[in-house]
């Protein structure tokens, strides 16, 4: 992948606008720092039991996104370095408006030491590494493991997690949870009515109606927020053709949105609503009343991240029994096991950090085992790491989902492109609401590539092989 260091939103911009004007356009500025002082870079020492040299004294700066994983891992996170360093004060805050509250802390040049970039208001990855807001983490991933020093950090992850947090052959950004996008339904349910998961498109198809007739919807999701359905639509695609049919989009190539495998799932995607397969209200209500009608049975499948069940577990039934399956292929799928998953939940550590070693060490005690296992346990979900097993039914279902390395792969034109990613939310939102056809929702969405195609003043990315 390549990026630039050109800069997308001055300081001069950031430092005049008010709190409120940049929550309002956070998704598509850029934080420029307001700090032109050389910053030390971190350097891994002799020292395996502070490798980075932490000033045990220094204060820690943390912020935490408080979405679907919660914030306790974090809080027990934060012992865990406080055992370390017992004098350093933490600074913590858990907050859903990541870019209210940061991206001004970016422009004066005084930000967290640790952030978790993450939500509907993330600040642009792209923006953060082209204008030299974050530091690199190669010192950490080279760096000896929290459990073992003869073992680096980078050999305790699984493979192909660094990924999506790298540019230009650096990583700039952790991504904490190894996460799989899929369709999600209750085993209880189903198990009850006597149905059967279905694992093709037709076969979802066939039983839709049966589902209809037991008084439940076979679909719904997060209508306020239909990014939720990016994944569903682009998988449903590259399962069909192939995940190159993905990649050509990714790569902005010419009429990749005209590839007969997208155009047929967004044509089977708007079937569901002009069928009558989508739980009425469904287009107004946002991603926690979609779940809750999900969890009250009211709806039979529900596409969403691998932190559903913990976003909802104090509201699901008790009985509720969360299982993933792969989006239904259509029959003759040439990759009907291609999956988006990989990592996600972005951690990064700003350049401008006060405390750069004790950001670099906090991430390295989020990476032991212990820190893992901690994670693991408290929201049922996977992390990046190596060896962390986990006793909840979805969670092993989900890992068995993304077992073939061949068929993991993330659709990324929404995080590089900016412009693109707010295109395509409410493109998707009017072709599942029946406010547009398949054919106006490809032309849409083809029109926006060819725009960000030749605008010269945006820098392109591209998968690594």
């Amino acid at each position: 992948m390549r990026t630039s260091n050109r800069p997308l939103f001055n300081r001069r911009n950031l430092l005049g606008a008010t709190a409120a004007g940049l929550a309002a356009s956070s998704l598509g500025a850029c934080a420029t720092s307001g700090s032109d002082d050389e910053v030390d870079d971190v350097e891994v020492g002799d020292d395996a039991e502070n490798p980075f040299s932490v000033d045990p004294s220094a204060p820690l700066d943390v912020v935490i996104f408080d979405g679907g994983f919660g914030n306790e891992y974090a809080v027990a996170h934060q012992a865990i370095y406080n055992e370390a360093f017992p004098d350093a004060e933490i600074e913590f805050l858990a907050t859903q408006a990541i870019a209210e509250t940061q991206q001004p802390r970016f422009a004066e040049g005084k930000p967290a030491d640790v952030l978790d970039n993450s939500g509907a208001q993330q600040i642009p990855m792209d923006s953060l590494v082209s204008d030299g807001e974050l530091a690199e983490l190669t010192p950490l991933l080279d760096a000896p493991s929290y459990d073992d020093p003869a073992v680096t950090v980078r050999e305790t992850l699984r493979d192909g997690v660094l990924t999506s947090g790298t540019y230009n052959g650096e990583v700039y950004a952790l991504n904490y949870v190894f996460s799989a996008w899929t369709v999600w339904y209750d085993a209880k349910l189903f198990r009850d009515q006597g149905w059967t998961a279905p694992t093709t498109w037709e076969e979802m198809l066939a039983l839709c109606p049966v589902i209809k007739e037991a008084g439940i919807a076979p679909w719904t999701y997060a209508g306020q927020h239909p990014v939720y359905l990016y994944d569903l639509l682009l998988i449903l695609a590259g399962r069909h053709g192939g995940v190159e049919v993905l990649k050509a989009i990714d790569h902005l190539e010419p009429d990749a949105w005209r590839n007969e495998s997208v155009v047929k799932a967004a044509e089977a995607l708007a079937a569901l609503y002009t069928e009558g397969y989508i739980l009425e209200g469904t287009p107004g209500i946002d991603h926690i009343q979609s779940q809750t009608a999900f969890n009250e049975r009211k709806a039979a499948f529900l596409p969403c991240g691998s932190w559903l069940p913990n976003e909802q577990a104090a509201i699901a039934p008790a009985d509720f029994e969360y299982m993933p399956m792969g989006v239904p292929a259509f029959e003759g799928s040439v990759q009907p096991g291609l999956i988006s998953a990989g990592g996600e939940e972005p951690f990064v550590v700003p350049k401008n950090a006060t405390n750069l070693a004790g950001a670099y060490e906090y991430l390295r005690i989020m990476l032991s085992k212990e820190g893992a296992q901690i994670f693991g346990d408290t929201v049922q979900a996977a992390t990046i790491v190596k060896g962390v097993e986990l006793d909840n039914p979805a969670a092993q279902a989900t890992d068995a989902l993304v077992s073939n390395p061949d068929d993991l792969f993330q659709p990324f034109f929404r995080f590089w492109y900016t412009k693109m990613n707010e295109e395509v939310r409410p493109a998707l939102g009017s072709l599942l609401s029946g406010e547009s056809t398949a054919a106006e929702f490809i032309d849409r969405m083809q029109t926006v590539a060819d725009e960000t195609a030749a605008d010269d003043t945006i820098e392109k990315f591209t998968h690594e092989d």
